[in-house]
């Protein structure tokens, strides 16, 4: 009775051993494909269209992905499609690269790709366009967010390009463009201000332009900026933009000295004359200086040799019941000396 208590248990022990782990049917692992771009986009400026997007960093697995091919693909769409499973289907059915659309030569950079356009084959046409990547090993990725462009004739560029500088701020101002290139890029006429202080021009205007005149007060006085304006008008739900105007470089150098002192006071005392004044709100105010022009002076005498960082100065070498015209004046970093705030004092 022991000895078949005891087979029976080590079946039931070994049963359960390698019963174990098991919850299921193996699954398959997951192809070695790029997660899928969600961020395709483009915009045409002249006769180029340009494309964006964000590469993937990872596999549909989780693994990090060195992406080593791109490619675009593109679809003259001849009928409105009537439905978003149409666009799809004949998306997947019948797109071609790019560069095989017979409209233009394509170039893929980094997360950027340049289709110089014929515009004369793809004017006024609607093309749906979308991106796949590949890693170093695997397969492509599925098809990205498809974009649906119509290519257009753009405007011309506006030139006439020129600068007026303030204290404050560079105001670029331009003339329109002498004329509206083709019949789909009629209509009004806005801009984009682009600025570049290196190699690389940045957008700096945050939406498009109605009026022609930027005023850029995110600038520092000795830096070289360069300046170029695109003209854009609006065909359907796409912007249309000019190529670059000629190019305006501008340096503002500063030569704007500070606004006058206020409310300049003077208090005689036994130790002389003390004189105090409101502090200056300018951003680059490196002082002030003190002038005193006394009886029989033809012209006044600097008091500070120093550049004072203080609104309170104590004259100690004044002589008895004389009469004195103190000026007080706000000098900035660039040198620039404001006109003087005078009192006249009687000791």
């Amino acid at each position: 009775m022991g000895k078949k208590f005891l087979a029976v248990f080590f079946c039931l022990l070994l049963c359960s051993f390698y019963s174990c782990g098991r919850k299921g049917p193996l699954q398959e692992p997951l192809p070695q494909t790029p997660q899928k771009v969600t961020d395709f986009r483009a915009s045409q400026k002249g006769n180029c269209l340009y494309f964006f997007w964000t590469s993937p960093r990872s596999y549909l697995d989780g693994q990090p992905v060195e992406i080593r091919w791109v490619e675009i693909r593109g679809i003259e769409l001849k009928n409105e499609p009537s439905s978003e499973r149409e666009v799809a289907s004949s998306f997947e059915k019948f797109s071609l690269p790019a560069g095989e659309l017979g409209i233009g030569t394509l170039n893929i950079a980094r997360e950027t790709a340049a289709l110089t356009l014929d515009l004369k084959k793809a004017e006024g046409k609607i093309y749906l366009f979308g991106l796949r990547t590949r890693g170093r090993r695997g397969g492509w990725s599925d098809i990205s967010n498809l974009i649906r462009v119509r290519v257009g004739y753009p405007p011309a560029p506006p030139h006439g390009l020129k600068s007026i500088i303030n204290k404050e701020a560079v105001i670029i101002t331009w003339d329109p463009p002498a004329r509206l290139e083709g019949n789909t890029a009629r209509g009004e006429v806005f801009y984009n201000v682009y600025r570049s202080e290196g190699d690389e021009y940045k957008l700096i205007n945050d939406r498009p332009l109605a009026e022609r005149t930027f005023t850029d007060r995110s600038f520092s006085f000795g830096h070289s900026y360069r300046y170029a304006v695109r003209s854009l008008v609006l065909q359907e739900s796409n912007w249309l933009e000019s190529e670059d105007s000629e190019i305006l470089e501008v340096r503002p150098l500063d030569t704007f000295p500070p606004d006058v002192p206020e409310e300049v006071k003077a208090v005689c005392g036994t130790g002389g004359v003390v004189l105090s004044w409101l502090p200056n709100r300018e951003s680059d105010l490196a002082g002030y200086r003190v002038y005193r022009l006394g009886d029989g002076q033809t012209s006044p005498v600097l008091l500070t040799p120093e550049l004072l960082t203080v609104t309170v100065f104590i004259d100690s070498s004044v002589e008895k019941n004389a009469v004195y015209v103190y000026s007080i004046c706000a000098v900035d970093q660039a040198g620039n000396e404001s006109q003087p705030a005078k009192i006249e004092v009687k000791t």
